[in-house]
């Protein structure tokens, strides 16, 4: 059996992972006096080296679309780097007759390298889902509990948008948002004509200098990474002053195996594969913060089993893993055409997520606009 190399260190803080949750806590622990260590399963980031925020097409292989075309399936090679649907030697399973597709990244930073910056707060009616719907639970916590927190993050990352006191999408500490383009002021004039709410979306990019980041230039590629900062990324807003304060080690390469506990079943280290040397090494903490997203670190928990949890760490109730949501990206609405026999099938953002019967009154328009269109053709001649 291959030796366990154990670190002598005792760290008082461990944290796994380096994204939105791990970035965070490292900056608040590290500047609060702990001394942490942080485990990333990929590698360091060089915004001005891996960032293609400003590359030209004609400047990537294949025009960015890859050999094949095969990077399309991971937004194109000016994606920032290291995130993708597939990663080699990690495969995963879905259910039989589902398709779960699971974006991952393995780069310090973790996903705030890679997403459209859009920051919205949860609203006082999510908390309570059971009360309004009868479905699922209602949260322990209330909006008024988080909302100071909300204030501070936005403060810090920045965000911009304007106060609009709608119930939905609560107002909160805003920059002034970009002028609206000429497509934005004609949508916003047809919202307008049919009573539909059309306000500035809520981005976590600066419009003016904040923290000594430089404001947005509008180059309009937050996707590819800002080597400027402009747009709020975990590896480049939180760990930066994290390292500053020499109370954080960050250790990449490191994939996180088990949560390890001790003989009170108290969690005193963890133990994590080092991906250059293929060996496995521990590290020893008084406390430790799991922060490796939803399903990674429902994982991470499931394979922390002992004696003392044999069914892993944290599952007394069985439902570690189970009703999890992730990184909600789109859905497919199936709409049969009525008087038809097609089915349209569209690709809608992941909040319309039911089966319609289209007409000329589904909400669904572009969906209905192509039920429409087969309708015709199918019809009885």
């Amino acid at each position: 059996m291959a030796q366990v190399i154990r670190s002598p260190k005792q760290y008082d803080v461990c944290i796994i992972g380096s994204g939105a949750g791990g970035g965070m806590a490292a900056k608040i622990l590290t500047e609060g006096g702990l001394n942490c260590v942080l485990l990333e399963a990929g590698p360091n980031v060089n915004p001005e080296k891996d960032f293609k925020m400003l590359m030209w097409p004609y400047e990537a292989t294949h025009r960015g679309a890859g050999v094949g075309g095969h990077a399309r399936e991971n937004f194109g090679e000016f994606l920032a780097p290291n995130g993708a649907w597939k990663i080699e030697g990690e495969p995963y399973t879905s259910a039989p007759g589902s398709n779960f597709q699971w974006f991952r990244s393995r780069i310090v930073g973790g996903r705030t390298n890679h997403w459209g910056r859009i920051a919205l707060r949860f609203a006082p009616i999510d908390f309570r889902s059971a009360t309004r719907d009868g479905l699922g639970d209602d949260w322990p916590i209330t909006y008024e509990d988080l909302a100071p927190y909300y204030d501070k993050v936005e403060s810090y990352i920045g965000v911009f948008g304007t106060k609009e006191n709608v119930s939905s999408a609560p107002d909160g500490v805003f920059l002034p948002p970009p002028k609206p383009r000429c497509t934005e002021l004609m949508v916003k004039k047809a919202c307008d004509k049919l009573s539909i709410i059309c306000i500035p979306s809520r981005l976590a990019v600066i419009t003016r200098s904040l923290n000594g980041r430089l404001p947005c230039h509008y180059c309009g590629q937050c996707g590819r990474g800002c080597i400027t900062a402009s747009n709020f990324s975990s590896s480049q807003v939180l760990l930066p002053p994290a390292m500053k304060t020499g109370k954080l080690t960050l250790i990449t390469g490191a994939m996180a195996r088990e949560i390890l506990v001790n003989k009170e079943g108290k969690a005193d280290g963890v133990s994590y594969l080092d991906k250059a040397t293929r060996t496995e090494k521990r590290i020893n903490a008084r406390a430790i913060v799991v922060a490796a997203s939803a399903c990674e670190s429902a994982c991470l928990l499931l394979n922390s089993k002992s004696p003392a949890f044999p069914a892993g760490l944290a599952n007394s109730s069985g439902t570690v893993g189970k009703y999890l949501t992730d990184s909600a990206v789109s859905a497919e609405c199936t709409c049969t055409c009525r008087g038809g026999n097609l089915i349209a099938r569209m690709i809608f953002p992941a909040a319309i997520t039911s089966n319609l019967a289209a007409d000329a009154t589904c909400l669904a328009w572009a969906c209905s606009t192509v039920c429409a269109a087969m309708k015709k053709v199918t019809a009885p001649h």
